[in-house]
């Protein structure tokens, strides 16, 4: 397998030379793909006006920068009502207009500005060795399309583009599970004229305040409201906490009055719930199955320690599932008196 298909598999390039250094590789490449059409016209690019030479910001290569040199060439374009007398051909899934980064590694940076944002991408990009600044990795993110109508089933909530200072209105398709659309505040007003330049809505999911409410009935009265199951837990949880708080001397004599009594007997009792059991339990249980294997095979237990990769000797005799069947290293627990030191070379 030639260099070319590693690096740019079905890329119509060609690479002519390849240079390694301390700092990064360099691939020099020539395009060799069909001439491309006009962009404005659409007229295919017969006559070659010049070829030239673009310096372009690859992924990494097995930790080192890379550097691609592509040769292009540009094109004439000949029909006369045409605006534009020449242009530059285009490598498909690897260089686009006025770009210096490959395609492959703008959607690398398009996914991290998505899913990080901007310092803490940067600081990704950094320890991938990837040429990205944080106002860069924004100025990738583009905004989403908002659909011309809203879903069936919408979900309206605030949120803090600063807290304690700025309030916005996030809105939500919540059969989808994606952001629709955000509103730079949560008045009712806003977010009444987004309903009626969005019709569509049947069922729209909000809290219990007092302004989206009012905007659902005036812009939107055929639709069902109801609260989401976070507010109604939080009201819930609210309403109780206030209500012991209110009667906080009664819970008290009711819970002395049962301290005093005798406790009723329980006729079925539930068994106790059982955690799921973590890593270093089922390692500890593999350990002791282990060394009763062992045991059980005619095996000292020095053997034991040896074939278990063990530096000290288990006490077979109490060691029970439960315990952790670490055992300390020679020496530890003993008085300094009886460490064995041997003198430095």
């Amino acid at each position: 397998m030639a260099i070319g298909d590693v690096l740019f598999p079905e890329i119509d390039v060609r690479v002519t030379a390849v240079h390694v250094t301390v700092d990064g590789v360099t691939v020099e490449a020539s395009s060799c793909a069909r001439p491309p059409a006009c962009p404005d016209c659409g007229c295919p690019g017969r006559r070659v006006h010049s070829r030239y030479v673009r310096r372009l910001m690859e992924r990494p290569l097995v930790g080192r920068l890379l550097v691609i040199s592509l040769k292009v060439r540009r094109f004439f374009c000949e029909r006369t009502s045409c605006p534009r007398r020449t242009f530059a051909e285009q490598v498909p899934d690897l260089t686009e207009r006025y770009r210096r980064h490959s395609a492959g590694l703008r959607r690398w940076m398009l996914a991290i500005a998505t899913f990080l944002g901007g310092r803490p991408g940067e600081r990704l990009c950094r320890t991938l060795q990837l040429p990205a600044g944080r106002t860069h990795l924004l100025g990738l993110l583009t905004a989403p399309t908002v659909p011309e109508q809203a879903p069936r089933v919408l979900g309206v909530d605030e949120f803090a583009f600063r807290k304690g200072w700025r309030y916005g209105t996030v809105l939500v398709d919540v059969e989808a599970g994606r952001v629709v659309d955000v509103l730079p505040d949560r008045d009712s007003a806003s977010f009444a004229d987004w309903l009626r330049e969005h019709p569509g809505a049947e069922i729209i999911c909000r809290d219990r305040a007092s302004a989206y409410s009012s905007a659902v009935r005036e812009a939107a009265p055929g639709a069902q409201e109801i609260a989401d199951r976070w507010h109604l837990l939080s009201n819930l949880s609210s309403a109780v906490e206030k209500t012991c708080h209110e009667h906080r001397s009664c819970l008290r004599k009711q819970a002395e009055a049962e301290r005093d009594t005798e406790p009723r007997r329980i006729i079925n009792p539930l068994p106790p719930p059982a955690l799921p059991p973590t890593k270093i339990a089922i390692r500890t249980r593999d350990r002791y199955a282990d060394i009763h294997r062992l045991l059980a095979q005619g095996h000292s237990v020095s053997a034991i320690a040896r074939r278990l990769l063990w530096t000290a000797r288990p006490s077979a005799a109490s060691a029970t599932p439960t315990s952790t069947c670490c055992w300390p290293r020679p020496g530890w627990g003993a008085p300094k008196e009886s460490w064995s030191r041997t003198p430095r070379t």
